[in-house]
């Protein structure tokens, strides 16, 4: 074939092929306005997946939800006044669910309880002891019309704040916690410290401390009279002697004073490349604590039985609507709980011996800078499964305490929005049938899925945008948003409980209408709206609430067997084998909604 003839034969082809015909001009966006305030474009056929969604449009059901954080608001409910006027109020703008925060992250109460003293303090407000809140609140709350639900902190049972100031002129974080004092029933964290030759490496170590190698990326750290290794970012010694280096230049710097660090360090001759080992520290998580909470051990009887007389208390002595676990049910993160006790439990669940702990369930390896990175080993994903089906055996126990003594009540769970986040915590609240293609969801890992056994879900969509397109237009990413948050809740409950996305009001502080399409974007995409919380500045953004909520609605947890329903119709579809539509993918933040 001539050249000429091949080449106007392949551009005739190229426009044959390239330029396809009847491109449908449909956009994915569409106009909704399911509150009373501007519409906003939403994504239409990822907002409008699901039986429990559409059920609930169907019947003009929404949930309408305003939490009331207990330390926060401890001055705002510390009267029966104050709390008659505050129901009225909230009723009056057209909310239609409180939740009522009754044992924060302290483990404190704020009503007389048996099991726990009472929190009485909080920085700069007072309560009376003996009065109780949760009843006039459920009193008040009834007399509006609202549904109060209450919230617990389950696995909670401490506040660094707390420990940090008890004792001191001014403290005002009341008491550190019951947990403190029980640090045998603290999870168990795994801290893993970087080694070289068997020598410990720790950061700005004291010189006088103990036997160790130092680590400083700033000279005037290290101490003198040491013996000194520098290394370059690809981990190559550069330099090692007794003079210590003036300044780095983006090195990090390695110095021994004890005979067996220097000797360590010797050992590392010009040219070498740095192998560090990984020798794992087990503390209580009372100790170097690294988190706000005190994150007590889910797995130990005491903790749990502890846990379950709260809620028998309240469902016994108060006539609440409903109870959501707060964000504190679940592990304090990936590296706990490694207690001797949860080790026998997994082998248990295993049916073999760990051969090598915790090497077996995943070490570290550390850059020169010592920042670590996990490996993960044989028994990483039995171990993360064996965690989240511990959690979720609990979930199911908790629901039937509540539910026995609470017909008809309400139990679900609040947890943040980014899914991707918890299989470090062990709380895995989508379906057990959940189609979603998370690399870390192992056919065992899915099946551990605690949907099924709440009736309601609430998560934290705690981002500056509402709507997709908002994030768009200002090169945010479009995952982080509301509307992203709220249709990954959905989705992954799969018509398995109520779906509820939350916004948090601080949030908007900085321009109060940029709300607007938060609630819109909630609404849309899920069963109703949360907003966190009566304590961020209630005041400015009720006049908006007030606006979006004019045409009063019920919630659908408010419609008793609505749920059954719901998931009745799921099973015949699946029964029928009607396919899910593809799962969304978004790129969530970490820790939101935390």
């Amino acid at each position: 074939m001539p050249a000429m003839f091949g080449a106007i034969a392949a551009t005739a082809l190229f426009h044959q092929t390239a330029a396809p015909q009847n491109i449908p001009t449909d956009s994915r966006f569409e106009s909704t306005a399911p509150l009373n305030l501007p519409p906003v474009p939403i994504h239409q056929y990822l907002a409008k997946t699901g039986i429990a969604q559409s059920t609930a449009r169907r019947l003009d059901l929404q949930a309408r939800i305003l939490w009331i954080d207990g330390t926060a608001n401890l001055g705002r409910v510390n009267s029966q006044d104050k709390i008659a006027a505050l129901c009225r109020r909230i009723a009056e703008t057209g909310f239609n669910t409180i939740v009522f925060d009754i044992k924060p992250i302290n483990g404190y109460t704020l009503y007389p309880s048996k099991i726990s003293e009472q929190l009485t303090s909080w920085r700069d407000s007072q309560m009376e002891p003996g009065f109780d809140p949760l009843r006039h609140m459920v009193e008040e709350g009834h007399k509006n019309g609202l549904s109060v639900f209450v919230s617990m902190n389950a696995f909670s049972e401490g506040h660094s704040y707390g420990k940090r100031d008890f004792g001191k002129p001014g403290n005002q974080f009341f008491k550190p916690g019951w947990g403190y004092g029980h640090p045998e029933l603290q999870s168990t964290r795994y801290v893993p410290v970087p080694t070289i030759g068997g020598i410990p490496v720790l950061k700005d170590l004291d010189p006088n401390g103990p036997e160790a190698i130092l680590y400083s990326s700033d000279p005037s750290k290290a101490p003198d009279n040491a013996y000194y290794v520098t290394v370059d970012s690809g981990s190559v010694v550069r330099y090692a002697g007794h003079q210590k280096p003036d300044q780095l230049d983006g090195q990090a710097l390695y110095s021994g004073v004890a005979e067996r660090s220097i000797r360590a360090l010797k050992a590392l001759s010009v040219g070498n490349t740095i192998e560090f080992g990984c020798h794992p520290k087990f503390v209580p998580s009372g100790v170097d604590q690294n988190q706000i909470p005190l994150m007590m051990n889910p797995h130990s009887p005491e903790i749990q039985r502890r846990a379950l007389s709260f809620v028998d208390e309240v469902a016994g002595e108060y006539d609440v609507d409903g109870l959501l676990y707060d964000d504190r049910l679940r592990y304090g993160g990936i590296d706990t709980d490694f207690s001797e006790s949860t080790r026998a439990l997994f082998e248990q669940s295993i049916h073999q011996k760990v051969v090598t702990w915790p090497e077996d369930i995943y070490t570290f390896r550390f850059s020169p800078s010592l920042t670590p990175r996990l490996v993960p080993g044989r028994l990483y994903d039995a171990w993360m499964a064996f965690r989240a089906q511990s959690l979720t055996n609990w979930v199911d126990q908790a629901g039937k305490h509540f539910r026995v003594r609470r017909k008809g009540g309400v139990f679900g769970v609040y947890a943040g929005s980014w899914y991707g986040d918890y299989q470090k915590y062990g709380n895995n609240y989508a379906s057990p049938d959940s189609n979603a293609g998370f690399p870390f969801l192992t056919s065992a890992y899915r099946k551990t899925g605690f949907a099924n056994k709440i009736d309601l879900l609430v998560t934290g969509c705690y981002y500056p945008f509402g709507t997709v397109f908002e994030a768009v237009v200002n090169g945010s990413p479009p995952g982080r948003t509301v509307e992203a948050g709220g249709i990954l809740t959905n989705r992954l409950v799969r018509d398995q409980s109520w779906a509820v996305a939350g916004i948090q009001a601080a949030d908007f502080a900085k321009d109060p209408s940029r709300i607007e399409p938060a609630l819109q974007a909630a609404a849309a995409t899920t069963q109703g709206v949360m907003v966190f919380d009566l304590s961020h500045d209630f005041d400015t953004f009720q006049p908006i609430f007030a606006r979006a909520f004019a045409l009063r609605k019920k919630a659908p947890y408010q419609s008793p067997g609505l749920l059954t329903q719901v998931r009745n119709q799921r099973a015949d579809f699946d029964r029928r084998g009607f396919k899910d539509p593809p799962f969304p993918f978004f790129e969530g933040a970490p820790g939101t909604g935390f």
